[in-house]
């Protein structure tokens, strides 16, 4: 019982510090976008920072939800809802590795990001977040 509890606050540590640190970033990009500027070397780097402990978050959620499937349900054999859940989960963290390294190699080779690519993966995003936050609130309600 009492690792169980841990794992939750764990795993709940996780999903607000991803949650909170994918809402900060989206907001300086979007906000930057329409004012049309580059942000500046510190927001850059910021911003950097905020990705890789968004990446960091994701992992611990990914940790901590692998050890909490197996200790309380005993496996990940979970039906439908929770399947949908590791789709949308399994999406949003290809969407932060890859926003973690995507534009960081693109500045290694002074090219700028790909404006579309940059643009869709937001909607990503967001949509493979719906996607975990149907399938579990499915799959813990039934």
């Amino acid at each position: 019982m009492t690792f169980v509890v841990v794992l939750k606050f764990f795993h709940f540590l996780g999903l607000f510090l991803a949650g909170g640190l994918g809402v900060a970033n989206s907001l300086l990009m979007k906000e930057h976008q329409m004012a049309k500027e580059a942000p500046s070397a510190a927001t850059q780097k910021t911003m950097g920072k905020l990705a890789r402990i968004g990446l960091v978050a994701m992992g611990l959620l990914w940790g901590t939800g692998f050890a909490l499937a197996y200790r309380v349900y005993g496996g990940m054999n979970l039906g439908l809802a929770f399947n949908i859940k590791l789709l949308g989960a399994t999406a949003l963290l290809g969407v932060v590795v890859f926003m973690n390294f995507y534009p960081a190699a693109m500045a290694k080779k002074g090219q700028a990001p790909n404006p579309k690519l940059m643009k869709i993966m937001p909607m990503v995003a967001r949509s493979a977040l719906v996607l975990v936050l149907v399938g579990i609130a499915v799959t813990t309600t039934v």
